[in-house]
């Protein structure tokens, strides 16, 4: 218990203790991690920042002199030297709450961390002090990318580990919503296998899509790298397969692009959005776990008020499974698509009666 919280859960407890506790969250490479910032600007979510003024603050770019810059001032007639703020860091906000990101500071060198210190100790930075929240992201130790806070740092602040999104997860909570290719959601729902943790495996061969500390590979999957392939996907298959899976290889692996690949030639044998949307009574059902995913997947994305009606005549055709995808992405708060779920008649009297589909597992 309590190894790790998702990074929705990071987000609460930054909103909760934020104003008074500096928390680093700590997780593998290419999670969210920095997302974190976005999450927190939602107003329905976390109506205590609506008004704010949110910092990205780039550590691994700053040195000790980019933290304060001497100005020369005048105090009764003797000149001195002050020291003023980066703009970065928003301490000119003066009467707004400031939400500041200092991302990667684990790799923060020699006197970048102590400047730091104060300022996730404090809030401050000289004689300026910040109203509003303070929090940094950072990679893992073991991950071996030069992330390491001393105890005298870590002591002053609430260290958590962010979690890897499983597949399920990213595919419902953030690919779907977002409108991530399907072809790369069908390729992450039929092997969930991408988004394990190195941590799970005794040996790196068991898993070759991933990062593993304890091998080098050129490319491999993460949340991050599977969104880029998605723009990498659309962008080059009018190119041909020679150039698209050279550059999906360079992207997420060799591995990953195969599998890229198969899911393409599947997406290319399903029944067609606009025919489907014409005859939902006798559409081909997809066979498929991933097939369906991505059937869900373009749902989501393409729905219009003229066409929910029979949408959802074809829904109640597929697996409840797939069914509850549909479901819970369509109506989370992220998806565009939302209103045009809620308001139709037909959906609310499907969730009326499969409200058991909307429990997250």
């Amino acid at each position: 218990m309590y190894n790790s919280i998702t990074l929705k859960q990071c987000a609460d407890l930054i909103a909760a203790v934020g104003d008074q506790q500096t928390v680093l969250v700590q997780g593998e490479m290419g999670i969210g991690k920095s997302a974190i910032l976005k999450m927190l600007k939602s107003s329905a979510d976390y109506p205590k920042f609506k008004d704010a003024f949110f910092c990205y603050v780039d550590i691994t770019t700053k040195d000790v002199g980019d933290f304060l810059v001497p100005k020369i001032k005048d105090i009764d007639g003797n000149e001195v030297c002050a020291f003023i703020p980066n703009e970065e860091f928003g301490f000119h906000f003066k009467g707004r709450k400031v939400v500041m990101m200092l991302d990667e500071i684990g790799k923060a060198r020699g006197g970048v961390l102590n400047a730091s210190l104060r300022l996730m100790n404090e809030k401050a930075l000289g004689v300026n002090v910040l109203d509003g929240v303070v929090f940094g992201t950072t990679n893992l130790a073991i991950e071996g990318i030069g992330d390491n806070i001393p105890p005298h740092a870590r002591n002053r602040i609430t260290v958590v580990r962010a979690a890897k999104p499983t597949a399920s997860t990213w595919i419902e909570e953030f690919a779907i919503p977002q409108g991530i290719n399907p072809v790369i959601i069908g390729t992450v729902a039929e092997y969930p296998e991408m988004f394990a943790s190195f941590e799970d495996y005794e040996k790196p061969e068991q898993n070759t899509y991933i990062n593993d500390p304890r091998t080098v590979r050129s490319s491999f999957v993460t949340p991050r790298s599977m969104e880029r392939a998605a723009y990498v996907y659309e962008k080059t298959r009018i190119l041909g397969d020679d150039v698209m899976c050279h550059a999906l290889a360079g992207t997420v692996g060799e591995k990953a692009m195969h599998n890229i690949l198969t899911m393409d030639k599947l997406d290319s044998q399903l029944t067609s959005w606009d025919d489907l949307i014409k005859s939902p009574e006798t559409a081909t059902v997809p066979t498929s776990a991933a097939a369906s995913c991505m059937l869900v997947s373009k749902a989501v994305q393409r729905i219009e008020k003229d066409s929910m009606a029979a949408w959802m005549t074809f829904l109640n055709r597929i697996p409840k499974e797939a069914q509850g995808l549909f479901a819970r992405s369509v109506m989370s708060n992220n998806c565009p698509k939302r209103d045009v779920a809620a308001r139709n008649t037909e959906f609310a009297i499907w969730a009326a009666a499969n409200n058991f589909l909307f429990a997250k597992k």
